[in-house]
């Protein structure tokens, strides 16, 4: 099992990546590349950014379980055999 500090830092790094690309994409997409861009990513990421921690944070050790089903891995604390 992960230690705390790990999940959090972890979790932390994650969000930061993938609000800032998930923030610029959408941001383009809804208003368009023009002068007032940048100002709204960054409200935008912002805004995204501690929400993707706690997402990540809860949502890591789910999808690490799923992903570990999938692929026919023994998850934590089963028992083989």
């Amino acid at each position: 099992m992960d230690s705390l500090k790990f999940r959090l830092l972890f979790s932390t790094l994650m969000a930061l990546l993938m609000a800032f690309l998930m923030s610029a994409v959408l941001t383009a997409i809804n208003t368009g590349l023009d002068g007032g861009f940048v100002a709204r990513w960054l409200h935008a990421f912002l805004v995204a950014w501690p929400i993707a921690i706690v997402a990540a944070f809860f949502c890591a050790p789910i999808a690490r379980r799923w992903t570990m089903r999938l692929m026919g891995l023994p998850t934590p604390g089963t028992r083989v055999g």
